[in-house]
């Protein structure tokens, strides 16, 4: 999952909200611009916090891949070409000298 862009979703949400407040209120611009300093920074932190939880908990939801998938992965499976004659008879050969002792 895509968590980058959860602290700054956070942090804007909080800052429209705050800058509503205080236009409602009909705050002096210096408290203005100190309230919403405030709310942008503890809401980033906040934000930061909840993407490090998020991503933490997704890394540990998904499956590990099993030993099958991690051999596949490594050696993907033969194209379907044959053998070169040579060694297919020297696997024949092998198979019926060790058939006979």
């Amino acid at each position: 999952m895509n968590t980058k862009p959860i602290p700054i979703i956070i942090t804007l949400v909080a800052a429209l909200i705050s800058c509503v407040i205080s236009i409602m209120q009909h705050a002096d611009f210096s408290v203005f611009v100190t309230r919403l300093l405030v709310v942008v920074l503890i809401f980033l932190f906040m934000g930061t916090v909840i993407k490090i939880i998020l991503d933490y908990s997704f890394r540990t939801l998904e499956p590990t891949a099993s030993v099958d998938e991690q051999i596949d992965a490594i050696m993907p499976e033969q194209t379907g070409e044959e053998l070169p004659e040579e060694d297919v008879t020297t696997v024949e050969e092998n198979s019926s000298e060790s058939e006979e002792g």
